[in-house]
């Protein structure tokens, strides 16, 4: 993952954007996005909430971020390119 997309996961986090998250096999999340946290393997994670529960995908896995909250700031972002 380039430095500017984790930047963007990072202000999506400080502002609270609910994504819609495509893992590189094709898995789906849709969340608020919380944080980004280190897990017991000691990858980056991105932590989504969504109905009180949360979900850890690490940064690695992801292949397109989508933003379902309107911002000036990114709506879609494809990660493997």
């Amino acid at each position: 993952m380039r430095c500017e997309h984790t930047d963007y996961l990072e202000l999506a986090c400080i502002k609270g954007f609910e994504l819609n998250v495509t893992t590189l096999d094709g898995e789906s999340f849709t969340g608020k996005a919380k944080d980004i946290v280190y897990n017991e393997q000691k990858y980056q994670c991105l932590i989504l909430v969504h109905n009180s529960e949360s979900v850890a995908i690490p940064l690695e896995t992801i292949a397109k971020l989508q933003s379902l909250t309107p911002n000036s700031f990114f709506s879609t972002l494809n990660l493997t390119d």
